[in-house]
């Protein structure tokens, strides 16, 4: 929570503070500012013209921590994670409460890209991670990503409805990319995107990408290889094996079978089985597993590969490497998509890979 001392460093802030009490400023689930404050803030940074970049933070699938474990959780993360961030931002900037599951940062300690990408990379990655990483939440522990947008004033916007607008653009993007990651305003990456067209045509356009791949292929092999590249590029997926009929396990990048691993059968719920962790994969698989710690992914997607009454294999699909990884719906509708194109295949080609 900050305090009147943390606050008084900034104008802005000493005057607020001679007219409003200092609950008054807070969030009170979290302690960070306010909405009204913190728009204020930034609106009395640009008019100073003071150079900052401005961050928009979303945790990745909030809803299901409120829905599996209640209410109460969902706050608790919230506050966890507020706390958080208040610490390793400390006296560089100052972060509020945008609203529901969304924080909103003005930092001051890097206004380049260089210095930005290396602090958020720290968020993710560094010894001061604050995302990917589990949280305590009363008697247990939840694994929290979180998707960040930004841009810097005033060298990418000059105006607050136009850094604003950035802002959310770069957030869409991170979205569309799958979530887990984060953005940072670059103009001829950024620049002609628009907010409806990234909520609308990502995934569409990923499924038409594989399915062009795949139909664009000759052999079962070839045809997964093509239909690959659109779920790594769009979905950031980096590691795709197939555990084939007799149980031997084929690496797409090395475009060559490894040994034979162990069913993963008794994982699977409505053919499907996600894991952020390799903990319960090592249980009932320890060689598959062992391939994939091998090559530093940490977490895991498996599809059953089948026709009704025929089952083929499996699909096995790994986000970028050493990324705890909480999968989104899409990512499990691509690579069900991707199964269902592989199946349909082998079964045209008398199931053999």
């Amino acid at each position: 929570m900050y305090s009147a001392e943390d606050l008084s460093a900034y104008p802005f802030f000493r005057e607020v503070l001679k007219a409003s009490s200092l609950p008054t400023i807070h969030d009170s689930l979290t302690g960070l500012i306010a909405r009204p404050f913190m728009l204020r803030f930034v609106q009395s940074l640009i008019q100073d013209r003071k150079p900052f970049t401005l961050m928009i933070v979303d945790l990745d699938n909030f809803k299901n921590i409120n829905d599996n474990y209640g209410h109460r959780a969902g706050d608790e993360m919230l506050a966890a994670v507020a706390e958080e961030l208040r610490r390793v931002i400390g006296k560089d900037g100052i972060v509020g409460r945008y609203g529901g599951d969304e924080f909103l940062i003005t930092y001051f300690g890097h206004t380049d890209y260089d210095g930005v990408h290396g602090f958020l990379d720290e968020l993710y990655n560094g010894a001061s991670k604050v995302f990917r990483k589990n949280m305590p939440v009363s008697d247990r522990s939840i694994f929290s990503t979180a998707t960040v947008g930004c841009a810097i004033f005033p060298s990418d916007a000059d105006t607050f409805e136009s850094l604003f607008a950035l802002i959310d653009k770069t957030l869409y993007r991170g979205k569309s990319k799958g979530r887990n990651c984060f953005i940072i305003y670059v103009p001829a990456k950024h620049a002609h995107l628009e907010i409806p067209t990234l909520a609308r045509r990502s995934l569409y356009d990923a499924f038409q990408s594989m399915a062009e791949g795949f139909d664009s292929g000759s052999t079962a092999v070839d045809k997964l290889q093509r239909a690959f590249v659109p779920v790594r590029d769009n979905l950031r997926m980096y590691g795709l094996f197939f555990i084939d009929a007799d149980l031997r396990l084929f690496d797409e990048q090395a475009g060559a079978y490894l040994e034979n691993v162990e069913t993963p059968q008794p994982l699977l719920h409505n053919g499907l089985f996600t894991a952020c962790g390799l903990d319960e994969l090592e249980r009932c698989c320890p060689a598959l597993s062992r391939q994939l710690a091998e090559r530093c992914f940490e977490s895991v997607l498996i599809l059953e590969v089948s026709r009704p009454g025929h089952p083929y294999g499996y699909l096995v699909l790994c986000p970028e490497i050493r990324t705890l990884h909480i999968w989104q719906e899409h990512e499990c509708a691509a690579a069900f998509f991707l199964a269902r194109m592989l199946a349909q295949q082998l079964e045209a080609q008398g199931g053999r890979f």
